[in-house]
């Protein structure tokens, strides 16, 4: 006999259950779609267990069988935009009625405003989709996310300078930030900016300039992750993405990855013309289109 599951809130004392939870889930669900398995050890997740700790303590819930954590979800809220960050069950556990009240305490007890608008970063999962359609998450785009060693693609039509030290987070880089993901991802959200830059020796963020103005930012990480990244337009999108690339060559990043928005046809060209390979897939889906995705690549899979 099985004793009963309660969800209960996450404290740091859970953060290795959960990360032994979320790699037997991405081993087994990569092993049914026939891709490798994942390569990170547990210790690797708890940088973002403690940001979602200390920013979104409410929407940080596990699901617990006795005293073993079976499952957990974690939702970040800024503002009225409400993303689910992680949601994972142990493989034997899926499908036995323990998501759906999981994933309803992680949405509902951080109590989101009027208005506010659910999303997600989705693997393809059957199971998975079908309760995010469920709890109102419809298919917006899909996401590609890209990685290889760059090659040159020519000099794009707009520079990038460093705003503030590296590995060191401004008030310069967070204004410059904030004027594009209001519009762009509807929030300001300078708690998750401030995790970028430290969550990764090496990050740098850069103001991007045409013709003396701001027309977008984009912040390359020590390991070579491109994004966030925001342009004014989509026709700067592109120019975006090539020049992301062209400074990553010139600080002899030896790969760089990226997230890129189907809808975001500028970067995906400039990735694909710089010999970038897709990796994987995945599916943004939000309860209305939120912002505008075709000038955006996200700061990834957790945060987007």
């Amino acid at each position: 006999m099985r004793s009963p599951v309660r969800i209960r809130p996450a404290t740091n004392r859970d953060f290795l259950a959960c990360a032994r939870v979320c790699l037997r889930a991405l081993r087994d669900l990569t092993r049914r779609q026939g891709g490798p398995p994942p390569r990170f050890a547990p210790r690797a997740l708890y940088p973002f267990f403690r940001h979602a700790l200390a920013t979104d303590p409410h929407g940080f819930r596990v699901a617990v069988e006795g005293t073993k954590v079976v499952a957990y979800a974690i939702t970040i809220l800024r503002e009225r935009t409400h993303f689910l960050a992680m949601f994972f069950a142990l493989p034997g556990r899926q499908s036995q009625g323990i998501g759906r009240p999981l994933l309803a305490r992680a949405f509902d007890d951080p109590r989101p405003p009027p208005g506010y608008v659910r999303c997600v970063v989705a693997s393809l999962d059957l199971r998975a989709q079908a309760l995010y359609l469920k709890f109102g998450m419809q298919p917006r785009t899909v996401l590609y996310f890209v990685s290889g060693k760059p090659k040159a693609i020519g000099r794009p039509d707009l520079e990038l300078l460093q705003v503030g030290p590296t590995g060191r987070p401004t008030k310069r880089a967070f204004d410059v930030a904030a004027g594009f993901d209001r519009r762009l991802r509807e929030v300001r959200r300078d708690a998750d900016q401030r995790y970028v830059f430290t969550v990764v020796k090496g990050t740098r963020f850069f103001e991007a300039r045409k013709g003396g103005r701001t027309v977008g930012y984009v912040s390359i990480r020590g390991n070579g992750l491109i994004g966030p990244a925001g342009a004014d337009d989509p026709s700067t999108a592109g120019d975006l993405m090539a020049a992301a690339l062209a400074k990553a060559q010139e600080l002899r990043v030896k790969k760089v990855s990226a997230w890129i928005p189907g809808l975001n046809e500028g970067a995906l060209r400039a990735a694909f013309e710089a010999g970038l390979r897709i990796d994987f897939v995945t599916v943004w889906m939000a309860g209305r289109d939120l912002g505008d995705l075709r000038s955006y690549i996200p700061t990834g899979g957790l945060l987007f």
